[in-house]
């Protein structure tokens, strides 16, 4: 076998588990309470968010939104398919990724860190956030049975989160945006 059919047959057994996993998915998991968390915390998150950000430091603050969003998908994809972690009731079956996690409380709460007291120490403050969803967050999720540990530990996220929290930071500090009031 050439290494195209190798592909191409991994290819069509990836795109059938695939299918399986959006039947399951269309069965069992769309409308259930884990889902309608998941829907529910994206939501409530954002419309937090709406209604608390500080205006004039909007597209400043999405910004670094967008950059947790974008890494928070990729390092979460990333896991999941090395076999680091899984997720169960996810929101869309197509992403291996838990989407409330990654569009809506990682860029929120890190954007609302960002403006709360934007003179406290960057890095003290990407430590708290570092401990606090490594150790109360990622156990709250796998309480819910929505997320489960296959070869990480959670002391293993801390450094992410540190490190995502201060280049989230950097971004907003730039001279091209207005200084925080």
């Amino acid at each position: 076998m050439t290494t195209i059919e190798k592909m191409d047959k991994h290819a069509n057994e990836t795109q059938e588990i695939a299918k399986q996993a959006i039947d399951l998915w269309q069965h069992e998991v769309v409308f259930s309470w884990r889902w309608w968390l998941g829907v529910i915390i994206t939501i409530f998150t954002w419309l937090f968010w709406i209604k608390y950000h500080n205006k004039e430091s909007r597209y400043r603050l999405l910004l670094a939104g967008f950059f947790v969003t974008t890494v928070s998908i990729s390092f979460d994809a990333l896991g999941v398919q090395l076999g680091l972690w899984s997720y169960r009731y996810e929101v869309f079956p197509t992403i291996p990724a838990y989407l409330p996690y990654d569009l809506a409380l990682m860029p929120v709460v890190i954007m609302s860190m960002i403006q709360y007291k934007p003179y406290y120490s960057p890095f003290k403050k990407s430590f708290i956030f570092g401990f606090l969803t490594a150790f109360v967050g990622e156990p709250l999720i796998v309480l819910t049975d929505i997320y489960k540990i296959e070869k990480w530990h959670f002391a293993n996220s801390i450094p992410i989160y540190i490190f995502i929290y201060l280049i989230a930071h950097w971004l907003t500090t730039r001279k091209e945006f207005k200084e925080v009031t």
